[in-house]
């Protein structure tokens, strides 16, 4: 068999920046300020950068906006600014996070997301920026959304054969940065496949290598595939690799509520055996869908 074209780990690492989202508030009211996308990504559908609805600040506003850099809120100032510090106030009035400026910097990082615990929660935050005995706010509202966009089995390099992983493309079309601990899975037919876990732990995954890569700020796609098979099947199981369909949960975790998207895998080529004393194997051909439903809990 000639192996197929299939993409690579190195293809699938799917971090799009789709579009750059500025948060802006002036006077009380929440605009979008729309900016240029970032240039360069890959995605499957090509790509193309978006914007939205825009509204000019007034000239003398220390804001510029805000963007996201993996688990941090980046908070943009206006070249001449006297800010001394700022403030991120969450919806109850207590202070989440603080941050001093730099005399002369224009950009500040105000980490909130933390693998160690005390993420924000979700809601509306007013920043505060602290200039001598005056202040001025705006409010930023901080709601991740995440969702599911693809889910595909990897491929053996040599033989272009299924090897029982899957790959999960993971897409934040909210307003806030989180964090994917972990993905797990249910009613997978291997019963070593990965394990929807309780409380928020530090997992391990094959792919993204680097561990901040596990952050996912807003209007950004990424790629995960956990260490162990998931559609590894023997001849006790209630499918088979000769054209039956196997159908389980994918489970994607985050301090910010977990995510299940169900999918189907439709098995056929027979064993893909490339360990003769396992007694499990992955099917050689697979096909998947996402299927309606599933749940949200954040």
């Amino acid at each position: 068999m000639m192996p197929r074209d299939n993409p690579t780990p190195n293809d699938r690492e799917l971090e799009q920046c789709i579009s750059r989202r500025r948060l802006l508030a002036w006077s009380g009211t929440a605009l979008l300020s729309g900016v240029a996308g970032c240039s360069g990504t890959d995605s499957p559908g090509g790509g193309t950068d978006s914007t939205t609805g825009s509204s000019s600040p007034s000239a003398d506003s220390v804001f510029e906006g805000v963007d996201f850099a993996g688990p941090s809120l980046v908070v943009n100032l206006a070249e001449d600014h006297d800010v001394d510090r700022l403030n991120l106030i969450a919806p109850d009035g207590s202070t989440f996070e603080q941050a001093t400026v730099a005399e002369g910097a224009t950009q500040v990082e105000m980490q909130i997301v933390f693998k160690t615990g005390g993420s924000y929660s979700a809601g509306e935050y007013d920043l505060v920026a602290v200039i001598g005995e005056s202040s001025e706010s705006m409010t930023v509202e901080l709601q991740p959304e995440i969702q599911v966009v693809d889910v595909e089995p990897e491929f053996d390099e040599d033989d272009g054969y299924s090897i029982g992983r899957l790959f999960v493309t993971v897409e934040n079309v909210g307003t806030g940065p989180t964090w994917v601990y972990n993905i797990g899975f249910q009613n997978a037919p291997y019963r070593n496949a990965p394990q929807v876990i309780d409380g928020v732990a530090d997992t391990t995954f094959e792919q993204p290598e680097d561990s901040d890569r596990e952050f996912l700020s807003p209007e950004t796609q990424r790629a995960f595939l956990k260490q162990r098979g998931v559609l590894v099947i023997d001849d006790n199981d209630d499918v088979s690799c000769e054209g039956d369909t196997a159908e389980l949960t994918v489970v994607v975790q985050t301090p910010h509520g977990d995510i299940e998207q169900p999918i189907r895998a439709q098995l056929s080529g027979g064993y893909h055996v490339d360990d003769q004393g396992a007694i499990q194997h992955p099917c050689r051909e697979v096909q998947i869908e996402l299927v309606e439903g599933g749940e949200q809990n954040a």
